[in-house]
């Protein structure tokens, strides 16, 4: 339906939507967990020490409950629009997305260490440092099922699926990407997470705007989340500079990629999936 011929009902509809859509994750998340920490300390009888060594698979399964409520809730929303493609992710968009989100961890990398110069980020950097210790105390396939799969398929559902596409019904496209960014960058609710989430959030939404396809902004997420999580598995320091120099090298490609789908018109100019035409930014 056209923006312009949309009844005001329906485009108050789609400006509530990305809210509800956020409040009802915390709400749901906060509801299961606390059901999954009822049921294994009031039924099983578990103190809180051995529920913390199931804690972390608990908030897994949680996880994936909520991605299929919002995968639900998305189909639902958007059954009738036909620009979503289906199917596998395309090589080159695939590649693309690895750059994207690569270049995305190199990006984050300056910001931290710029922000640990600024004394007004000290306490975001230690809460966000707390919170890393937290995930990474788990074992390896709790890490990677939590932040390489669960986080960027839930999270990408929400604020690109949803959020995204909801303000699109309504707003110019631009103004949408940019609102959705910082919607995504508050959720994180931790000053220096936020920045370079909201950037984040508008390199996925170019490239989901661009591609319409909601493959591509995942695999950028979870290449950005994957080069974090390998940290924890390098115990030496070389091994971790290795990691962020190649994080910050893939900088120059990321730039040029996202250069290349701005000036481009049409999906099959430059990166593009194949047979498929994309819409110009408003």
């Amino acid at each position: 339906m056209d923006k312009n011929t949309m009844s005001i009902g329906r485009r108050c509809c789609f400006l509530l939507l990305p809210i509800l859509a956020i409040a009802l994750h915390y709400g749901m998340s906060g509801i299961l967990l606390y059901g999954f920490y009822s049921f294994f300390t009031n039924v099983l009888q578990l103190t809180q020490e051995q529920f913390a060594a199931f804690s972390g698979w608990a908030e897994i399964f949680v996880n994936f409950v909520l991605i299929i409520l919002f995968f639900a809730v998305y189909r639902w929303v958007f059954r009738r629009d036909r620009g979503e493609k289906s199917g596998l992710p395309d090589a080159k968009g695939t590649a693309m997305s690895l750059i994207a989100g690569a270049g995305i961890s190199g990006v984050s990398y300056l910001w931290i260490m710029a922000a640990k110069n600024i004394p007004a980020f000290q306490e975001s950097l230690f809460a966000m440092e707390a919170a890393n210790q937290s995930i990474e105390s788990g074992s390896a396939v709790e890490l990677l099922l939590t932040v390489v799969i669960a986080a960027p398929l839930l999270e990408e559902l929400l604020f690109r699926g949803i959020v995204l596409r909801s303000l699109q019904k309504v707003l110019p496209v631009w103004i949408s990407i940019l609102l959705s960014a910082i919607m995504f960058g508050a959720y994180h609710m931790n000053l220096v997470q936020a920045v370079y989430a909201a950037f984040m959030g508008i390199i996925a939404g170019i490239i989901y705007h661009k591609t319409n396809r909601l493959k591509y902004p995942i695999i950028v997420h979870a290449a950005n989340n994957f080069i974090g999580a390998m940290q924890s598995f390098i115990p030496s320091k070389a091994g971790s500079l290795m990691v962020d120099m190649f994080s910050l090298i893939m900088i120059i490609p990321m730039c040029y990629i996202i250069y290349h789908l701005l000036k481009n018109n049409t999906a099959k100019q430059g990166y593009m999936i194949k047979n498929h035409t994309e819409n110009s930014f408003e």
